[in-house]
């Protein structure tokens, strides 16, 4: 039953939302813009918190209305210490299986409490964001239709620390293909690290409406790569690797605790491998623009618009690389892969074989930021 209330909201939450014109992917053909009552038809409204005057104010008073519909033994649960470090980075691509995300699954609370998850994710993206989140949990309810051990109602929600425009806080959601991570640090929001996954790859239906939430960033990442001439791509080869996901997954080791600098899962030095992203054309510099854009801009623009000033003026120090089989990746060949690696920006494109449905391939992504991931209180 919670699982059939977690899909309702999502398709009141894909009642009208456009995607908002930043390209970051699109949740399908249904018109997925949201109102500003939100989804007001299960009792939370939003109307009041997207009053606030910064993006910080709007998601605290967001997070204070998801606690007020939590019983205390929930709340408990979900809102716990920000110096809880192992809490805040533990999680995996399959939590019910591997590693279970700190706080309490959407499917084992009420309507409203599920219904005030939404209104706080719905005010800490922008639109484009709002598509790619509802396109990726009805994936997996997609999924849930085939196998067991997958579905919306399988995400899980956590609040660190005391949510407030003055103070420092995170919100943790996500589940299978999904972690949001978002940090609010002093007056700045850091969004990541974050992962995006989607099987199915291509469109699919549920419900009656249609959903492909990361085409888009698929085909920028490919757009990229096409883009190179025959000398570039060469440069640009991680010859001699194999990728089968990620490489910075979640277990990157954070250095939790009294030493908080360990990040050595991200290359150095002569490690570092790729085609300097300064010294390409301005027309492929574009496309490589483009390509982050769709990581970063499912954020508000007053978080997007810097980040991306800072990822773009480092193009002297950022790389662009790929893998698979020689003759260029594919989307639809396992192991390929693309990935670029700046001083601070740290995307990656991996494309695996289905898992639940076979003979068909889908992706994993992960936006890191080496700096601030998690606030870079970690």
């Amino acid at each position: 039953m919670r699982a059939r209330n977690v899909g309702l909201l999502l398709a009141l939450l894909a009642c009208g939302d456009d995607d908002g014109g930043d390209g970051a992917g699109d949740a399908g053909s249904a018109d997925t813009s949201v109102a500003d009552t939100g989804v007001t038809d299960t009792g939370v409204s939003t109307s009041a918190c997207s009053g606030e005057a910064t993006q910080k104010a709007r998601v605290a008073c967001a997070a204070n209305a998801l606690l007020a519909t939590l019983s205390s033994s929930e709340r408990g649960s979900v809102n716990l210490e920000l110096t809880d470090y192992a809490s805040r980075s533990t999680w995996s691509n399959l939590p019910v299986m591997l590693k279970p995300r700190a706080g309490v699954q959407l499917g084992s609370l009420g309507a409203a409490s599920q219904s005030a998850t939404l209104a706080l994710l719905r005010l800490a993206l922008n639109d484009s964001g709002q598509s790619v989140m509802t396109g990726i949990l009805r994936a997996d309810d997609y999924l849930a239709s085939m196998q067991g051990g997958y579905g919306s109602d399988l995400y899980s929600v956590a609040i660190f620390g005391t949510p407030s425009a003055t103070t420092d806080f995170e919100v943790m959601f996500g589940g299978h293909h999904m972690a949001y991570n978002l940090s609010f640090v002093g007056t700045s929001f850091y969004p990541f690290p974050q992962h995006l996954g989607c099987e199915p790859k291509a469109a699919f239906t549920v419900a009656g409406a249609s959903y492909s939430p990361l085409v888009a960033l698929g085909d920028a990442m490919f757009a990229a790569f096409e883009g190179l001439d025959a000398a570039q791509r060469a440069s640009a080869y991680l010859s001699g690797q194999s990728f089968s996901d990620v490489v910075v997954n979640p277990d990157l080791d954070y250095g939790k605790g009294a030493d908080r600098t360990s990040k050595s899962a991200y290359p150095t030095g002569t490690n570092r491998k790729g085609v300097q992203v300064s010294t390409l054309t301005t027309a492929q510099q574009a496309l490589v623009t483009t390509a982050i854009e769709q990581w970063v801009r499912q954020y508000p623009a007053e978080v997007a618009d810097a980040l991306m000033t800072a990822y773009t003026g480092a193009y002297a120090d950022t790389l662009f690389a790929w893998a698979g089989a020689s003759s260029g990746p594919d989307k639809d060949a396992s192991g390929s892969y693309l990935r670029i690696d700046g001083p601070r920006v740290w995307i990656e494109l991996a494309v695996q074989s289905g898992i639940v449905i076979r003979g068909e391939t889908h992706y994993h992504t992960i936006y890191h930021d080496k700096m601030y991931d998690y606030g870079g209180q970690l």
